[in-house]
């Protein structure tokens, strides 16, 4: 028969037990390797929808309203929470939106040196110093998780 001390001792040791094979269960399911496939798909969804909002004649407030559905559906909550942090700066874009046109020139691809990274790249129309038009080639480092809602886009990884 245990004393009321051993059972307290016991209890602790179950209590601690479990939460430490609950924090690394939790740990390894983020660490977990996200299928490319999968993943590529999603960011060539999301760069689609994203610059076909920025590239659309709409009102600012229709605008901001279309941007902040996409980031909803298609990223991280601690994403969004950096977002709404810089206002002036967009980083999944880096601040440089491509046409309709030129969404042809998307491209993803699975970056081999970090778990579930990615790189995204296209062409986005832009004016030079002298304003003469020019083409630049936007590129753009990200990392994806699976989360409760699915796979989405974890961080931006600004140059």
């Amino acid at each position: 028969m245990l004393n009321i001390v051993q059972k307290r001792t016991l209890l602790k040791f179950f209590f601690i037990s479990y939460a430490l094979i609950y924090t690394s269960c939790t740990f390894a399911q983020t660490r977990r390797e996200v299928d490319p496939k999968q993943a590529i798909q999603l960011i060539k969804e999301f760069y689609i929808a994203y610059n076909t909002a920025w590239s659309s004649d709409v009102s600012p407030k229709i605008l901001d309203q279309k941007l902040d559905s996409l980031q909803m559906k298609y990223c991280a909550v601690t994403l969004i929470v950096e977002l709404k942090g810089s206002a002036d700066h967009d980083i999944l874009i880096n601040d440089q939106y491509t046409d309709v046109k030129h969404l042809r020139t998307l491209s993803v691809s699975k970056d081999t040196h970090k778990l579930n990274s990615y790189i995204v790249s296209y062409i986005a129309p832009t004016t030079d110093a002298s304003d003469k038009l020019i083409e630049e080639r936007v590129v753009i480092h990200l990392t994806v998780m699976k989360g409760a809602r699915g796979i989405v886009i974890n961080s931006i990884d600004c140059p």
